[in-house]
């Protein structure tokens, strides 16, 4: 096993580990925005959803806004790696606005080796990296549930490389040698998305959220610059998918890990 695909399913776990190592906090104010003091009156009815206490006291139970960063581990890729077809590794940082708006840069690495590229290919591989960079707004569909929608731009950089042979019933088989470097292309991306908080183990009835949040989201890839190799075609791009369509629906499965308040 290489030292990349160790570390990459390290990160994925040490996510799940530190379920629990954080917390969104509460804080109690009236309604005049000055600390109210005693909370004995005040009852959560619903995580996520402020509650009013007794009409005598103003104080209101209110969950802070949440503005941080974001770690982001794609575990549907790890899941391939143990496939002789594709590696791909990829993760992500975000930078959260206010709860409803992201700032999301994803990076990834890539090995394909797609099955039956070309009919009478010995061997083909492409090899390279990739990013992305967008925005997301959330809305949510209950207190601990949420929907998104997102655009991103991506780009990458790579490399093919492959041989072919040719068979004879008269002459000796030819065999020949393709490929390009220093390849690059770029692309758009539509996502709709979705994600839940997730528990590890009894939930805090003090702390209804967890900092781990596991969700999926929809790609719609459109190709932007890129300049194919004519004979033979490149066959794919790292990030992107097959260089075939112009249009290409991906689906991505994660993990997120909150830091900060």
């Amino acid at each position: 096993m290489s030292i990349i695909k160790v570390l990459f399913t390290a990160a994925m776990f040490l996510c799940l580990f530190l379920t629990g190592m954080a917390q969104e906090k509460y804080q109690v104010v009236d309604t005049l925005g000055i600390y109210a003091g005693d909370t004995s009156a005040i009852v959560l009815k619903h995580p996520g959803i402020s509650a009013v206490s007794n009409p005598i006291d103003t104080t209101v139970l209110k969950k802070r806004t949440f503005s941080g960063l974001e770690l982001v581990v794609d575990y549907g890729k790890l899941l391939l790696l143990w496939t002789e077809f594709e590696s791909k590794y990829e993760a992500g940082i975000n930078l959260r606005f206010f709860e409803r708006v992201v700032l999301a840069a994803e990076f990834g690495h890539a090995e394909l080796n797609p099955l039956r590229a070309y009919d009478n290919a010995l061997f083909y591989t492409v090899t390279g990296n990739y990013a992305r960079l967008g925005l997301d707004y959330y809305t949510a569909y209950n207190p601990t549930s949420f929907y998104y929608a997102g655009l991103r731009y991506g780009m990458a950089g790579f490399e093919d490389a492959g041989a072919f042979i040719i068979d004879s019933d008269y002459w000796e088989d030819y065999q020949e040698g393709f490929g390009s470097k220093n390849i690059t292309a770029t692309w758009g991306e539509v996502i709709l998305g979705t994600e839940t908080f997730i528990y590890l183990g009894k939930k805090d009835p003090d702390a209804p959220f967890s900092p781990l949040l596991l969700g999926w989201k929809f790609r719609l890839r459109f190709i932007g610059e890129f300049e194919n190799r004519e004979n033979p075609r490149i066959y794919s791009i790292p990030g992107y998918g097959r260089t075939f369509d112009s249009i290409v629906p991906a689906i991505n499965f994660y993990v997120k890990y909150r830091i900060g308040n």
